[in-house]
């Protein structure tokens, strides 16, 4: 394996137990570390204010990640060579700071000359979508996240664009079909269910209410679920590469073990007319 795919490996290693692990250290501590793991309307934290950022500071997470995904898509349509010789470059360096510390030699990475360009096309709509709703549509308000969140978020979408680059396939044409007609309807309706959102917000900051229309009917966070398959969608049109399988289960364990819960119990605490038979992510089920 070579060091940039031990890197980005490690990379969605953590993104896989770090959650969880946090999130069981925090019900050991009287929660002290929820600050971690919530933000918007259900963080509830005494942590410093240097420690939180606004969390219109999202916008940012997209721009990087849409910048880092136009290099690699342009880098791959036009064959320039410029994210390999910069790779190779920082492997390197970075192989010349590990073998001192006894650390040996990792083969060297080659992109392959048959790179997909379907999975980075994907992702480049779904960045170039979630930065303009981001700038146009949300409704940003006062409300706070850790700046732990800003740092993972900053280096979240140029390793998933490493990752599609590292590790996709080609796959057979109704697969490509596929993953494109199930990106686009979650798209869609993740679309739809940010509008909502906004339309909620849009008489002042701290003003909320009860969210209906589209998914709403069948859960309490449809964004979270349409992201799911989003993602889903991108691994299934990249033919199943290890890193972006690891990216899908880290999307599935944060949003279903960590995301969509406090949401959900914010509604209910917060209204009591909300929906009973909403469930929390998966209509019917959970």
């Amino acid at each position: 394996m070579s060091l940039v795919e031990s890197t980005v490996l490690c990379f969605w290693a953590v993104s896989v137990c770090g959650p969880p692990l946090v999130k069981l250290l925090s019900y050991f501590t009287g929660g002290k570390f929820d600050s971690l793991l919530t933000w918007g309307k259900t963080l509830e934290t005494k942590e410093p204010s240097r420690l939180l950022v606004p969390h219109r500071f999202f916008t940012h997470f997209y721009t990087t990640g849409y910048l880092f995904n136009t290099i690699f898509l342009l880098d791959l349509i036009f064959q320039t060579s410029f994210i390999s010789f910069t790779i190779s470059s920082a492997e390197d360096l970075l192989q010349t700071i590990l073998t001192p510390l006894g650390i040996g030699q990792f083969e060297k990475f080659k992109f392959s000359v048959t790179q997909p360009l379907l999975p980075s096309l994907l992702l480049h709509a779904q960045l170039t979508r979630r930065l303009l709703e981001s700038l146009l549509i949300v409704q940003h308000d006062k409300s706070k996240m850790h700046a732990a969140h800003l740092l993972f978020a900053l280096c979240y979408y140029p390793l998933l664009s490493l990752s599609i680059n590292v590790s996709s396939v080609l796959v057979s044409t109704p697969v490509a079909v596929l993953s494109v007609v199930v990106f686009s309807w979650a798209s869609l309706h993740q679309y739809r269910c940010h509008v909502i959102l906004a339309e909620l917000r849009a008489s002042g900051d701290n003003v909320y209410g009860i969210p209906y229309g589209d998914w709403f009917v069948f859960v309490s966070s449809p964004h979270y679920l349409a992201e799911i398959l989003i993602y889903i969608s991108i691994f299934v049109s990249s033919g199943g590469g290890y890193l972006l399988g690891a990216n899908c289960l880290y999307q599935i364990l944060n949003f279903s073990l960590i995301c969509t819960p406090p949401t959900h119990n914010w509604y209910l605490k917060k209204f009591e007319d909300y929906p009973k038979n909403r469930k929390i992510l998966v209509p019917f089920v959970y």
